[in-house]
């Protein structure tokens, strides 16, 4: 008979603890209720639209949009211009990514090695990032004027004068030009983040290598490079999709050109659209740049996951 006294009260208390876990979890999705909605009504339903929008033809004004098909994917395909701007925009990412990620590392490890002034260098590196890119692309847009610009003039000041240009006009140079202006734009998030992997780094495992006799580039090697893997994988995801969905710098300074030669996929898009009035097909190129963002980030992520589980065998 003592049997169903102790199971009861056992009962009892499992059944009001599953009571408080059902409670608990209602009250945490009534929590993150309004965020469902906002990101349903403004991230989910353009998501949608746009697709369906892929398939129809429209003008931005009139209400009518007919089905069309894969008319405007056709159309994308045989886009010379467009499938040029997916060349320019894989030549930023890789610019962003391997160049400006970089900097950004040698830059962070410099920085981690002061022992005074290292909140000068925080502050003055990332400062550029806080800068408007309407701003940012004026700056550069007369410090690389062919006439009244900066760089020219102190190129012709120092005795350089053969080297003056016309930066920004000239297809050889526009583009390497704009990738300079977007690394100086841009680098100092990766070196803030870089440079907080690196504050967090156990300092005795350097002093544990020094010991063993380790050279500088052993311990950067084998000690701060594998502890900095999570850090490098969120950063080159962010450079390299920055890179490739760069607009506003491209914008200003070149709006694509000269012939083309600076165009961009989040530029073509936007002409397509709002400049030659064709959405249908503006809607098809975005799908197609999206799928391959997509792509490119599910690769990053397989080979860092790949590059930890070597590392940690």
């Amino acid at each position: 008979m003592a049997t169903p006294v102790i199971a009861q009260p056992a009962a009892r208390q499992s059944s009001s603890a599953s009571i408080r876990g059902r409670r608990r979890t209602l009250a945490a999705y009534m929590f993150l209720l309004p965020a469902l909605v906002l990101i349903g009504l403004f991230t989910l339903t353009p998501f949608v639209q746009g697709i369906a929008l892929s398939f129809q033809s429209w003008d931005g004004i009139g209400t009518d949009t007919p089905f069309v098909g894969l008319r405007n994917y056709r159309r994308v395909m045989n886009d010379t211009i467009f499938w040029g701007s997916m060349r320019n925009a894989a030549i930023f990412g890789a610019v962003g990514f391997f160049i400006g990620n970089a900097l950004s590392l040698g830059m962070a490890v410099a920085v981690n090695r002061l022992r005074r002034g290292a909140g000068f260098f925080r502050t003055a590196y990332y400062l550029p990032g806080i800068f408007s890119v309407v701003v940012v692309g004026l700056m550069f847009a007369w410090i690389l004027h062919p006439t009244i610009g900066l760089l020219n003039r102190v190129l012709g000041a120092v005795g350089l004068a053969s080297l003056q240009h016309n930066w920004l006009s000239d297809p050889a140079t526009a583009l390497p030009s704009v990738a300079a202006v977007y690394i100086w734009y841009h680098w100092g998030l990766g070196f803030l983040l870089f440079l907080a992997g690196l504050q967090g780094v156990p300092k005795e495992l350097y002093e544990a290598a020094e010991l063993d006799g380790a050279g500088a580039w052993q311990r950067f090697w084998y000690i701060t490079w594998p502890q900095l893997v999570p850090i490098t994988t969120i950063v080159s995801i962010l450079t390299l999709l920055g890179g490739l969905q760069i607009f506003g710098t491209v914008q200003v300074l070149t709006n694509g050109g000269p012939g083309y030669h600076t165009e961009v996929p989040t530029l073509r898009i936007y002409k397509e659209a709002f400049d030659f009035q064709r959405y249908g097909v503006a809607a098809a190129m975005s799908v197609v740049f999206g799928m391959g963002l997509v792509v490119l980030s599910l690769l990053q992520l397989w080979v860092a996951r790949r590059s930890a589980g070597a590392g940690a065998d």
